[in-house]
């Protein structure tokens, strides 16, 4: 006879907002829930991979303890345990469709499993499948009625499903049977305050810090009601209380530099600011936040510190060189300043704004030529751009834009009480995969394209040398491709690689001029065609960074209604042609799957989200290897709030073999 313990309480979930998380995520297993009896003849083994998948769970190796599970149910599928323990082990991998399925099959096993039944409404929670989770809750509250981790785990979900007065209800029932469980007091005040119950909320956090005043969370959340109520010193007493109970907690001191920040304290914002980076020294939001507030307030030298440090974490950032070369330039450190916008110029060659800056700074070290020189380049790029766009023109022309619209104080902590915080940090376009162009790649690289045959493909690769070969992919860095003059290569070809060269240092108007020298050689190369109605596309989003807006395009899962859709952006007319054009030559290209994803990557930057979708959709069918559709139709149904079938697709993308897909998972698909 076996005693099994599970002990599953030690479990953190991290950047939690509401104590109904904590709880959801990591309930309290402390259970004597089953008795084994192995027979004689398996005895051993199957008591040994239990015990061992067990103790690596508790040790959080659950890679490992999969491994033994695995064993345990090939052994005896019918042990309801070994389901369950490998349903436990996968929900803490992320893998939660997996451990619903294996938590299942546990609960098929033995019918009469609560925790099973109590893990699995956890798992559906995180799901989104709150009816099913539900249901499992209530049949489990039928077996046990009075268990106070369930009803506990159902207010968690009442709060969020917004059904707070049950949540209240549940959350009462526990505390009459323990009224000394903080958790449930904190979590009750929660449910009052998004019932507008903002006295009875504080009761409640009140009441749990009086029940243990060495909480932190309890003052944590005290603090940000005070806050939400601009009671700045109140909620400033309780942020320094909590901060001194967890020392570790980087978003608490994050949030009394918020506090400090409106208090006009700015040295203290700025101090709470430096505790996040020594906890987490690649914070890029705490850097921006701390350099910003150093800059206003005439810290030119330590703001420039934060800028060095943001080069290095960010060295493509054109912005940031940008920003760095403007406060040397305060400084007085024009030769510093003159690099700094070299630099930002090399990452953007059309950058007129930068040019005229280098002009004023090359004036100031006594190089006239050098500032006569930049000063009529900018006004040739100026010329061009006025010719374009007024939005170009403006974000290119004026030398007094600071583009310093890197960091925005978030103190809106209402909806941090309530729910999950589902703000997706996915920005268009940055948050996508890239446009595909034909393009040499090396040989090692794999694509879904490489099968991809045509006369002009066949063309390229007899140009270039060993080791490359032109096929459809994202775009690369490489620039070196060397083209062998041996095989007398026809001028359309040698043009549409130096467009590539080109392209690959941002150099865009003259990538779009090799592209059209190319095609004017071979007019109905519609491959040639592809790639310059992509580099264009790319050179206009690439100008759209510098708008006041660019950077501010965001969407909230479920709530795309907060989409900002500004029909009237002066790049959007770039994005219709090239929509346009990429349709015609589907028309004649109807195999090839890049063309519709492309199209879906153009709607994105024109934000029109169920468009895009349906390329994506088109670009699957053709080609289900499409790794990138994948990926990229997954966060479009994010965004538009289907979190189930969008976190499957990205799960399809990196069993396609995209990496990234699982640092996705890791954030969003919890």
């Amino acid at each position: 006879m076996i005693l099994i313990q599970i002990i599953a309480s030690q479990k953190k979930e991290k950047n939690q907002n509401v104590k109904i998380l904590k709880k959801l995520i990591k309930p309290v297993i402390v259970a004597a829930f089953a008795v084994l009896t192995f027979t004689a003849s398996a005895q051993l083994n199957k008591a040994y991979f239990y015990y061992q998948g067990q103790r690596l769970i508790t040790q959080d190796k659950y890679t490992e303890a999969i491994h033994y599970l695995n064993t345990l149910i090939e052994v005896d599928s019918t042990i309801a345990e070994g389901w369950f323990l490998r349903g436990v082990a996968k929900y803490y991998l992320n893998d939660l469709q997996g451990a619903k399925n294996d938590l299942s099959r546990s609960i098929s096993k033995n019918p009469l499993f609560t925790i099973a039944y109590h893990y699995r409404a956890i798992v559906n929670n995180r799901l989104a499948r709150y009816n099913d989770a539900f249901n499992d809750l209530e049949y489990a509250l039928e077996l046990r009625p009075d268990n106070q981790e369930l009803l506990f785990t159902r207010g968690g979900t009442y709060i969020q499903t917004k059904q707070y007065s049950k949540a209240i209800q549940d959350y009462s029932r526990v505390i009459r049977s323990a009224p000394n469980n903080i958790d449930s007091w904190i979590n009750r005040g929660i449910a009052k305050l998004n019932s507008t119950d903002t006295l009875g909320a504080l009761n409640d956090f009140s009441q749990a810090i009086k029940l243990n005043p060495f909480y932190s969370e309890s003052y944590s959340k005290r603090s940000r009601l005070y806050l939400e109520k601009k009671e700045f010193d109140i909620a400033l007493s309780d942020i320094t209380q909590a901060i001194n109970l967890d020392t570790t907690s980087t978003m608490n001191y994050f949030i009394r530099g918020l506090i400090y920040n409106a208090k006009r304290n700015y040295s203290a914002a700025i101090e709470d600011f430096d505790r996040v980076l020594s906890i987490d020294p690649k914070n890029s939001l705490s850097l921006y936040n701390r350099a910003l507030i150093k800059t206003q307030t005439g810290a030119l030298n330590a703001a420039l510190e934060d800028y060095d440090i943001l080069t290095r974490l960010n060295p493509n950032n054109v912005l940031v060189f940008y920003n760095r070369a403007s406060v040397n330039y305060e400084l007085g450190k024009f030769q510093n300043a003159v690099n700094d916008y070299t630099t930002a110029i090399t990452l953007f060659p059309d950058f007129a704004n930068a040019y005229f800056n280098r002009s004023a700074a090359k004036s100031r070290l006594g190089n006239n030529a050098g500032a006569e020189e930049d000063y009529r380049i900018a006004n040739e790029k100026v010329k061009k751009y006025k010719a374009s766009s007024q939005e170009a023109y403006l974000a290119m022309a004026d030398t007094s834009k600071k583009f310093n619209n890197l960091l925005a104080f978030d103190t809106d902590f209402g909806s941090g009480f309530s729910e999950i915080n589902l703000k997706n940090d996915i920005n268009l376009p940055t948050g996508f995969l890239p446009f595909i162009k034909l393009q040499p790649i090396s040989e090692n690289t794999k694509t879904s394209f490489r099968d991809y045959k045509k006369p002009f493909i066949d063309e390229l690769n007899k140009a270039v040398g060993k080791g490359y070969q032109f096929t459809y992919a994202q775009p690369s860095q490489q620039s070196d491709y060397i083209i062998d003059t041996s095989v007398a290569p026809a001028k359309s070809v040698v043009h549409f690689i130096k467009a590539i060269q080109l392209s690959a240092r941002n150099k865009y108007n003259q990538a779009v001029q090799e592209y059209e020298r190319a095609l004017g050689f071979e007019p109905k190369n519609q491959f040639i065609d592809i790639n310059l109605t992509i580099e264009k596309v790319e050179m206009a989003r690439f100008i759209d960074q510098f708008s006041n807006d660019a950077n501010a395009v965001s969407f909230k899962m479920g709530n795309i209604g907060n989409v900002n859709n500004d029909q009237g952006k002066s790049t959007n007319y770039i994005y219709n042609e090239a929509i346009d054009k990429l349709k015609g030559i589907e028309i004649d290209l109807p195999d090839l799957a890049v063309i519709p994803y492309n199209i879906g990557n153009t709607y994105l930057l024109t934000e029109e989200l169920e468009l895009a979708l349906n390329e994506y959709n088109k670009a699957i069918r053709i080609e289900p290897r499409f790794s990138e559709a994948w990926f990229n139709r997954g966060l479009v149904r994010l965004i538009k709030g289907d979190k189930q079938n969008g976190c499957i697709d990205i799960g399809k993308s990196g069993e396609l073999g995209l990496n990234q897909a699982y640092s996705l998972i890791q954030k969003f698909c919890k």
